[in-house]
């Protein structure tokens, strides 16, 4: 399987960075306590932090809104890492433990402020591509009942059926979404300039790490930029 950036995302965005975790034999099944703890000690640590914060402020919350601008989508839409710290800030609620992966990709999100996500490779049609959408691309979000279509010009993550993530990182297709009995996996995360390099680095080591050494799956990790607009999963 193929995953590619096209050039013209890093034409108008050129300092973004993907990280990628090729994720094999892996075992998803049960609420792992351990990953779920450390979900848990990190939304505690986000509301002591951000109590009272703008997030706006932050730097690398402002660089998504302004990506988000950048291709037309409006303020009533969010990256999924504003929106993971912002009901973290709230405390009114945990959020809901779905299963291992995805309580440990939040958790992920959460400590390292970058947006992080996931599909079930299985489930994935063909290559997968971050691009422009070209109006016609079609899917059911997670949570959602109701198809939609992606407007031309928005930024989406593309297989041969139609999107598997809307705008940029702001919401999953319900049809590659991660569930208990996933083995195969491609985990998502996203730089921009705000984050160092090194703390990226450290998120998707950490990531591969927690991976191995809970859910038993292997990992290889790709790093895409303008330079390396694409990697081979395995």
């Amino acid at each position: 399987m193929k995953f590619s950036i096209d050039p013209a995302i890093f034409e108008k965005f050129p300092t973004v960075e993907i990280g990628v975790v090729s994720i094999t034999g892996m075992d998803n099944r049960g609420h792992n306590a351990q990953i779920l703890s450390l979900l848990r000690d990190e939304e505690s640590r986000q509301r002591d932090l951000l109590t009272g914060v703008e997030l706006g402020s932050l730097p690398e919350i402002a660089a998504w809104r302004e990506i988000y601008r950048a291709f037309g989508s409006n303020k009533d839409y969010r990256s999924s890492v504003e929106s993971l710290l912002r009901r973290a800030r709230a405390g009114t609620k945990p959020l809901p433990q779905i299963n291992n992966l995805v309580d440990l990709y939040n958790y992920l999100s959460l400590r390292f402020h970058i947006p992080a996500g996931a599909e079930d490779r299985d489930k994935l049609a063909g290559d997968v591509a971050l691009t422009f959408a070209d109006g016609t691309e079609k899917g059911v979000c997670i949570g959602s009942e109701a198809e939609e279509i992606c407007y031309q010009g928005e930024v989406i993550y593309r297989d041969a059926v139609g999107f598997i993530c809307r705008r940029w990182n702001y919401r999953e297709a319900d049809r590659t979404k991660i569930e208990e009995v996933t083995t195969s996996a491609v985990l998502v995360m996203e730089r921009v300039p705000a984050v160092p390099e090194a703390l990226f680095v450290e998120a998707l080591t950490l990531g591969s790490t927690l991976i191995t050494s809970h859910l038993k799956g292997r990992c290889a990790i790709h790093r895409l930029t303008a330079d390396q607009p694409s990697c081979i999963l395995k």
